[in-house]
């Protein structure tokens, strides 16, 4: 691995294109405080460019970082899959960085959602992250890990329900204490789709607010992406010749 190593972003796909194009929003971030790294992009699923297809376009040296807010089943199972296509197509050397998540800088990219509403740091407005969940629900849990080992300074509590998997919207919101005045929710999601348009309704029904946008379109998430790649080269160094 070196530091001019293409960075490939792999996400899951869908087929409401709203989820490539927040992906794809999300690389020219990563080029733009990179320009000198090739950034590519490629899907698990439902739509090009596919893990074969993108590694066709590789130099000799990537690193893979998938655009994964939790540690699960695609990361454990379809991501090796997928560095396997890659690899073979590619002849490159590829690495693997960990998943987006968990991270703080998520949490982060949540607060630049908010502080594009007009939404900054109150004692009586709780955040809600709203995530997609899964069947295995230790992926949420590592959310709510993350917000422990991470609080928010100057916000009232932050919590997360999940669409599966999780808590709900209406049992974090009967348990958020009497000095909260003004509950927000945001996506924790990558990109807008199907998923987001659950949460919002779901939303509208227990009658709080989700602001606009997903966490792709933020700095933070950007620089994450930096972050976990540049881990990759770090361990690297730091392995005996």
């Amino acid at each position: 691995m070196t530091t001019e190593s293409d960075i490939v972003l792999l996400a899951h796909g869908s087929p409401d294109p709203r989820h490539a194009q927040g992906v794809e929003a999300l690389a020219a971030r990563v080029r733009a405080l990179a320009p000198h790294r090739p950034v590519h992009t490629a899907y698990l699923d439902h739509h090009p460019p596919s893990p074969r297809d993108t590694g066709m376009a590789l130099g000799p040296h990537a690193i893979v970082v998938p655009v994964l807010l939790t540690p699960a089943f695609h990361a454990r199972v379809d991501v090796p899959t997928a560095v396997d296509e890659l690899t073979r197509v590619s002849g490159a050397h590829v690495a693997v960085a960990d998943p987006l998540g968990p991270h703080e800088l998520l949490l982060d990219a949540a607060e630049e959602l908010l502080a594009a509403q007009g939404i900054h740091p109150d004692p009586t407005t709780a955040v809600l992250l709203y995530a997609a969940g899964s069947s295995g629900s230790d992926a949420v849990a590592t959310v709510g890990r993350t917000l422990a080992e991470h609080p928010r300074v100057g916000w009232g509590p932050w919590s997360v329900a999940a669409l599966e998997g999780g808590s709900t919207i209406d049992q974090l919101l009967r348990r958020l204490p009497d000095e909260v005045e003004r509950t927000v929710v945001v996506s924790f999601m990558v990109a807008e789709g199907i998923l987001r348009d659950r949460m919002a309704q779901h939303c509208g029904r227990a009658g709080v607010s989700m602001v606009a946008g997903a966490l792709a379109q933020t700095s933070a998430v950007a620089h994450l992406v930096l972050e976990r790649a540049h881990s990759v080269l770090a361990k690297a160094d730091s392995l005996p010749a």
